[in-house]
């Protein structure tokens, strides 16, 4: 039988090196980044690998033979990126990479050429572990690139966990290069759905230690969260004017996180609109906001609430089935 028609090929070191990967799972985690290059590690083995701008697998095996070949195939950074502004997308709970991409052709239709999705195993490891990888991807380019953060959902506390790991101990002052945050859905004070899901052995079994993080174990995650050092903004989801509820977690929310869950203190702007979780990423409403904010210079502006109750505006398309 072929190698490529063998369904446990992937796994194993002996496997053809070019192999067409999926555009995210819920197995691989990014550890760096580079012209479009990824190095990889697999969450439940000791397993790496690098995938390039088409998505093709170009190595596979441990660490050190995976980075030879990353550094082999990404070169060394373009100097046009040492000031270049970098926005970085994150994903959330039991989603991947794929559902940021109407993100990233607004970023880039907005004037950021530099954008990455950062991928990362939601629903396999911790916080802390999601937190460690976004560090390396984001302490492995230009140490004077400004950067920008566009969460959604348990993005967002990942990003906040690795900021409170930076106001520990940051070599390269990323959080003096921090320019602007934009978080959509985040449970920013844990989820209530996540408590009440979490008395079902199944919740563990799909979501993970992350999900158990956001729920019956945020108490022992919150201290570690840090706040974003520069301007930052929340969108948040209520679908209450459309008579639409969760009856587990009250009348607004946006059917998984609410909207008290997602506010955080020092926001500049709150905009609450009636967009559900998952479209949070791809309404077009949404889209123009996060465009607008990131792309603004920092001001001292006081923190403002805005409530959007607009007729919906059409959805950029999704890449991503909806869990």
């Amino acid at each position: 039988m072929s190698t490529w028609l063998w369904p446990t090929a992937w796994q194993w070191p002996t496997a053809p090196s070019a192999w067409p990967v999926s555009d995210g799972s819920q197995f691989w985690t990014d550890w760096l980044w580079r012209g479009g290059y990824r190095l990889q590690a697999h969450a439940t083995n000791d397993s790496w690998r690098v995938v390039c701008p088409e998505g093709i697998r170009r190595g596979y095996g441990s660490r050190e033979h995976c980075s030879a070949i990353f550094d082999r195939l990404a070169g060394d950074p373009p100097d046009s990126l040492a000031d270049s502004h970098i926005v970085i997308l994150l994903h959330g709970l039991l989603r991947t990479r794929r559902c940021m991409k109407s993100l990233e052709q607004a970023v880039r239709e907005a004037g950021i050429t530099t954008v990455i999705r950062f991928d990362y195993a939601s629903s396999r490891l911790g916080i802390s572990t999601h937190a460690a990888a976004l560090r390396s991807v984001v302490e492995g380019l230009p140490p004077t690139a400004p950067l920008s953060f566009v969460g959604h959902s348990m993005g967002n506390i990942v990003l906040r966990h690795a900021i409170g790991d930076w106001l520990a101990a940051d070599p390269q002052a990323v959080l003096s290069r921090m320019h602007r945050v934009v978080m959509l859905g985040p449970p920013n004070h844990g989820a209530a759905i996540a408590r009440v899901l979490s008395q079902l052995k199944l919740f563990g079994v799909v979501t993970g230690e992350g999900g158990k993080q956001l729920g019956p174990n945020w108490n022992e995650l919150h201290p570690k969260l840090g706040l974003p050092p520069c301007p930052f903004a929340i969108v948040a989801g209520d679908l209450a004017p459309r008579m639409i509820r969760n009856p587990l977690i009250g009348p607004h929310s946006d059917l998984l996180v609410t909207v008290d869950e997602a506010k955080l203190e020092g926001a500049a702007e709150l905009l609450v609109i009636p967009v559900p979780h998952s479209r949070l990423m791809t309404d077009a409403r949404v889209l123009r906001f996060v465009t607008d904010f990131i792309t603004a210079e920092p001001s001292a502006n006081p923190p403002a609430e805005r409530l959007s109750t607009e007729p919906g505006l059409p959805d950029a398309p999704n890449e991503e089935i909806d869990p």
